[in-house]
């Protein structure tokens, strides 16, 4: 009865250390916040850094950190000595000053996850003589409020872009690093236009707001993610 009663205990805590690394493992896996901005000697991140919920970041006296959360579209400024933890839309900080700033992504990203699934009403306005069909648009995945998008590069390959509502050239980039800044190349995309990017496999479609600002801007409002 006792080498049963230890058998049935080790196979019960093999079970529970199974369901704990593969609870951490999916925390890990959804990064919900960008490193932004960074001064001061902090290990353990770096600029554009993508984070996920759990991860501490101690801060030492006259650092500064900017976080972008994507879930809540919120960026935070966190200054001086203490400790981060990421959490899904906000952080804990344990010591230093925290401020927060409301971006006015959050509403226009919103409707674009809120008619994701639906049947887009959009179609191709082909220029005359293209020979390009008029089809349907899928709903963006994001929508951005300036002219030159910011592409999440997870390993180097060759980015395109793809204008989806007008006929024009699609554009190839070779790119590497963590982010590929597009305003970078001196170019900027049309207001008002969809757009297919794709990366090693991977696409996303976007959509530049109306009103959106010329160039760059904070990240949050540019980023695009595969």
């Amino acid at each position: 009865m006792i080498r049963i009663f230890k058998a049935m205990m080790l196979v019960a805590a093999l079970v529970f250390a199974a369901g704990l690394l593969f609870v951490t493992s999916g925390a890990q896996a959804q990064q919900t916040a960008v490193v932004e901005d960074l001064s001061g000697t902090v290990s353990g991140v770096e600029v554009f850094d993508f984070l996920s919920p759990g991860k501490t970041v101690t801060l030492p006296a006259g650092a500064k950190l900017v976080l972008g959360y994507m879930n809540s579209c919120t960026r935070e400024t966190i200054t001086g000595a203490g400790t981060v933890t990421i959490g899904a839309t906000g952080s804990k900080v344990t010591g230093a000053k925290l401020q927060h700033e409301q971006l006015k992504c959050a509403a226009a990203n919103q409707l674009a996850q809120g008619q994701s699934g639906k049947s887009a009403a959009m179609v191709f306005r082909g220029q005359p003589g293209s020979g390009r069909k008029r089809a349907e648009i899928p709903q963006p995945s994001a929508v951005l409020m300036y002219t030159a998008p910011v592409f999440q590069v997870t390993r180097a390959g060759q980015l395109t872009i793809e204008r989806l509502d007008v006929a024009e050239t699609v554009q190839i980039f070779q790119v590497s690093g963590k982010l590929f800044d597009y305003g970078k190349t001196g170019k900027k995309l049309d207001a008002g236009g969809y757009y297919r990017a794709e990366l090693n496999g991977k696409s996303a479609i976007f959509h530049i707001s109306l009103d959106a600002g010329e160039g760059g801007g904070p990240l949050l409002l540019r980023l695009v993610r595969f």
